[in-house]
């Protein structure tokens, strides 16, 4: 299965004037169906953190077509969600 970048595109975009409500509702499900990783946010500003999401989406989105800038960010990304505790399980 490739990645049709196009429709990522698109559906995207019809989120990127929702943020507050499309990260409201992912943070709500994301607590609600998966309890067990409310410990890692137990000291977290759920705005800036629903922010910090936004952002990263877009950044992802944004560079879909430029693979390096991809690998770069997501490596960091995930380098710091180890060291606050998320697991491969998580």
């Amino acid at each position: 299965m490739s990645l049709n970048v196009e429709r990522l595109e698109a559906s995207f975009s019809q989120l990127k004037n929702k943020e507050t409500e499309f990260t409201t509702y992912f943070y709500a499900n994301l607590l609600a169906d998966f309890p067990e990783v409310q410990p890692l946010f137990a000291q977290t500003n759920l705005v800036k953190q629903s922010e910090k999401l936004f952002q990263s989406l877009v950044f992802v989105v944004d560079n879909l077509r430029n693979p390096e800038a991809l690998t770069t960010a997501l490596k960091g990304l995930g380098t710091r969600h180890v060291k606050y505790g998320v697991l491969p399980e998580h």
